[in-house]
């Protein structure tokens, strides 16, 4: 049943979503026409994708620590890491689009809930090098993984916090006391998803983007999703069905978007 009411929400999503014409405000045009709908093939993406195909062949089994709602294909405690780079990572559409988001904007400060095996970290730390990447991940064998990773290209903009978000995100936050992007990829549920924005937001500004993964995931992180929507303090937002973008300038209307991507 839940696939089934997924599938429909997507069928829902591509009835109603629209492309670059629909935007009659500059800022949105330019984020669609420059980093939406613009492809990504350099060198550092290349090697993501590479680092990718080699863990979607590992055999090798690790212990998984899961915090949030778990995985809706596999709940296994033990999994092989080509189950989880398969099945967990965001694919490289949607990791060229955090890359071309970092590009175009390059915050300095980044918070990523959810680090898993680190492909969406790699993204985010690559687009810039002087960039910070704070990385969030509950399960320990999962994050050395990552680690292992960020080594293998090379990756020294990245710090990697694990353990359980609630005991993690808030120290972490006072001590970074500024956040430029955030990307909550984690636990996957209406209350933690709006805690963890509320938590975010007391450090963001002007300039600070969230995204969301899968906030068509339930109907829990659908209600999580209007409510972010709606919330007083953010302007443009845009889904692109399974993620969702927002933006908190104060100086752009207040409107919602659902794009096609």
């Amino acid at each position: 049943m839940k696939k089934v009411k997924f599938i429909l929400r997507y069928f829902r999503y591509k009835l109603t979503a629209k492309g670059k014409h629909s935007a009659q405000a500059p800022f949105l045009y330019g984020f669609i026409t420059k980093v939406i709908n613009t492809k990504t093939e350099d060198e550092n993406c290349n090697k993501i994708e590479a680092l990718r195909k080699d863990l979607c062949n590992s055999e090798q089994t690790i212990q998984i620590t899961d915090f949030g709602a778990g995985s809706s294909i596999n709940n296994s405690q033990k999994r092989k890491i080509k189950d989880v780079a398969r099945n967990s990572a965001k694919n490289a559409k949607f990791g060229q689009l955090l890359y071309r988001i970092c590009k175009f904007y390059k915050p300095q400060n980044i918070i990523e809930l959810g680090t898993s095996l680190g492909i969406s970290s790699c993204y985010l730390a690559k687009a810039n090098p002087n960039s910070k990447v704070f990385t969030f991940e509950g399960c320990t064998e999962t994050a050395a993984i990552a680690s292992g990773n960020f080594k293998k290209l090379d990756i020294e903009n990245i710090s990697i916090a694990i353990g359980d978000f609630n005991n993690t995100l808030t120290a972490k936050l006072e001590g970074i006391g500024k956040v430029d992007l955030a990307f909550i990829d984690g636990n996957h549920q209406e209350t933690p998803t709006v805690s963890y924005f509320e938590e975010i937001l007391k450090f963001a500004n002007n300039d600070t983007i969230f995204i969301f993964d899968d906030i068509h995931w339930s109907c829990g992180m659908e209600t999580a999703w209007n409510y972010i929507k709606s919330h007083q303090k953010t302007t443009l937002t845009i889904d692109l069905f399974f993620v969702g973008i927002v933006f908190m300038k104060s100086e752009l209307s207040k409107e919602h978007f659902t794009i096609r991507f």
